[in-house]
């Protein structure tokens, strides 16, 4: 798979629609998307094709929200050329109360496959996984570009 082909196989791989798809269901997808799907142009580093799990509330100009945020993130094999970084986001937004707003924000870096067990314990073990699960969201977002 190319990166630029990342959404489109994230959405087929979920294999039902997202917004009726439970937290742990979209996370439990999008951590076997990166165990099973390997992408194809990458540099040869292990940080070339890295998960990162990110939340926080933000107010992006649009009122605050809580973001629960996987992001695959590729290093293409050209990395002296613009863009040659992109990101796969599967950003999951719920209102902002004040449990979620107390969790601050964090993020955490997965640089390989052999990590992955434990990054998965850290996303699913967090308060901010158990918090989210069980409240209604208001979108979710996979999108996929270029920084």
């Amino acid at each position: 798979m190319k990166p630029s082909q990342s959404a489109e196989a994230l959405r087929r791989h979920l294999g039902s629609d997202p917004r009726r798809t439970p937290l742990y269901d979209l996370v439990a997808a999008a951590l076997s998307f990166y165990a099973e799907q390997p992408a194809e142009g990458l540099a040869a580093d292990e940080d070339s094709d890295a998960l990162l799990f990110q939340f926080g509330c933000y107010d992006w100009g649009q009122g605050e929200q809580f973001e629960f945020d996987l992001t695959r993130q590729f290093v293409d094999a050209d990395k002296t050329a613009d863009g040659s970084i992109s990101q796969l986001r599967l950003t999951v937004y719920f209102p902002a109360d004040d449990d979620l707003r107390a969790l601050g924000r964090h993020n955490a870096h997965c640089g390989g496959r052999d990590k992955l067990a434990a990054f998965r314990e850290e996303v699913f073990g967090s308060e901010a996984f158990a918090l989210a699960a069980m409240r209604p969201r208001a979108r979710v977002e996979i999108e996929w570009g270029k920084n």
